[in-house]
């Protein structure tokens, strides 16, 4: 009998089919299981999409899919997780925040892979089917939409926004149900832990209620209108002109008529009429550190890559407010004291491999101070980082905006540039 290929031999030894069936089995039921799982990060990333926990945890998993789908020979399986892996690697790399349209792609990889993967008549099929290459090739498509927009010359804007949100009908749905019991039932456990703890709904249509609930929360009955900056700014010059003529008016009033006189008692009214406004405008001009940091992350990767450097960057405290004109310039000294470190502590001239290691930039309050720490897990040569000229450069960038730079070796176990500026 010539039996040239695994399912002819199959065929003719029934035997092999029931023992090819009890550990294939094991292996569906693990990929079933790790699905399940990035279905239930998936849902906690809808409800941050700033978590690196939980994109962490979905690459990890996709990962791991692809030894078990390499392991069931599954063609479909593997190029699927293979093409989600790298876009999620870019993700992890490039995106302080992951996109709607990436979370939706994913959800579809995972729908794919529980068809093509976990199905005894398609599994041996080395085939793969054309609606699973055009899904690869859209993954493919986001990556590169992503790598163009960390491209450093700017030659394609964000493609955020234009994925319009798929509302469909979820009123009185199971879905919103669970968003409920998280506020009560489950108020501490993760909003995915809920979906596998009931699995009454796709995390789909968990993913579809998080939306329509942001979207009911923000058409409230306040009004907004754009206020440039320019006009922001004159109009903090004018309360402050006339906080200065307050000032002679209440002086000249405790001259004329005394402390408790009425007139006296209105100007230390509107004083703190003044002061509130004040407040007021300097809230208007306060954002989060979110776009400067993510600047940070793309010019910082764009070096380690170009410089095959094996270091891993990251950012935390992304949300933490400071003044528009902060935000917009201290990208660039961050960037300047990243590079300084990278190249004294982790490049080598010398020709061998370079050091691996890590480089964390945090920013936190204290006070009414905000605190930006760059920390190497190296340490570096204080000498040569002090005498540097981009040093001297960052630092002047820095004292213009009214911040203080103090470098601190740690006990030779790393280095840390903190960054103090006072509100």
């Amino acid at each position: 009998m010539d039996i040239k290929d695994d399912k002819g031999i199959i065929a003719a030894i029934p035997e092999i089919t029931e023992i090819r069936e009890i550990y294939m089995e094991d292996f569906l039921s693990e990929v079933r299981e790790i699905l399940d799982e990035i279905e239930s990060e998936l849902v906690n990333l809808e409800m941050d999409p700033g978590s690196k926990d939980s994109i962490n945890s979905i690459y990890c998993g996709f990962h791991t899919i692809r030894g078990l789908t390499g392991l069931l020979n599954n063609a479909a399986g593997t190029q699927i997780t293979i093409a989600a892996e790298e876009l999620l690697e870019v993700v992890r790399k490039y995106c302080s925040i992951t996109s709607k349209s990436v979370i939706d792609i994913i959800l579809d990889s995972i729908v794919l892979i529980r068809t093509y993967c976990t199905n005894f008549p398609m599994l041996f099929d080395n085939k793969i089917p054309d609606k699973v290459e055009r899904h690869i090739m859209l993954m493919e498509q986001h990556k590169e939409e992503i790598m163009l927009e960390v491209d450093p010359h700017g030659e394609k804007e964000a493609q955020a926004g234009k994925i319009p949100v798929q509302e469909g009908t979820m009123s009185g749905s199971p879905a919103e149900d669970f968003l409920k019991k998280q506020n009560s039932l489950y108020s501490k456990m993760k909003f995915g832990e809920i979906v596998l703890r009931e699995k009454k709904v796709d995390a789909s249509d968990i993913i579809k209620a998080i939306r329509m609930q942001k979207i009911r929360n923000t058409g409230t009955a306040d009004q907004y209108v754009k206020i440039p900056l320019e006009r922001l700014d004159q109009i903090i010059g004018i309360i402050q002109n006339v906080s200065s003529i307050y000032d002679s008016v209440k002086d000249e009033a405790i001259l004329r008529f005394g402390s408790n006189d009425s007139l006296t008692i209105e100007c230390s009214k509107a004083h703190h009429l003044i002061n509130d406004v004040q407040n007021i405008l300097k809230e208007l001009r306060m954002v989060t550190l979110q776009q400067a940091f993510q600047k940070l992350t793309r010019s910082v990767c764009s070096i380690i890559e170009e410089n095959h450097l094996e270091v891993m960057f990251s950012t935390m405290g992304e949300n933490i407010e400071v003044d528009k004109e902060i935000a917009d310039r201290i990208a660039s000294p961050l960037g300047d004291l990243v590079k300084l470190l990278l190249e004294k502590i982790y490049s080598r001239s010398d020709g061998k491999s370079s050091k691996i290691g890590n480089i964390e930039v945090v920013a936190y309050e204290e006070a009414n101070d905000v605190h930006i720490d760059i920390t190497s897990d190296a340490s570096a040569n204080f000498d040569e980082i002090l005498l540097d000229a981009r040093y001297a450069d960052a630092l002047q960038k820095l004292t213009t905006m009214r911040c203080h730079l103090n470098p601190d070796r740690l006990n030779e176990e790393g280095t840390r540039i903190s960054i103090t500026y006072h509100r």
